[in-house]
């Protein structure tokens, strides 16, 4: 598994709430913060295929952590 900057993913998703109401329901752009996690520009193709990987696991992580 691809290694991401964890020392910025761990305190976002911390702020993620673990139970929504109707009243606290959040929207993030889960592209845009994974982009600013791996530090590569976001929209862009400027980025290593090793940054695309870490890209990758970053999206697939976060939306494990979306309800549903």
């Amino acid at each position: 598994m691809v290694k991401i900057k964890m020392k910025k993913l761990i305190p976002i998703l911390l702020l993620l709430p673990t139970s929504v109401s109707a009243q606290e329901l959040y929207s993030i752009n889960v592209n845009r913060l994974c982009a600013e996690i791996v530090g590569i520009p976001y929209a862009s193709d400027n980025f290593s295929d090793e940054e695309w990987e870490q890209f990758k696991s970053c999206v697939n992580y976060v939306k494990d952590f979306q309800v549903k």
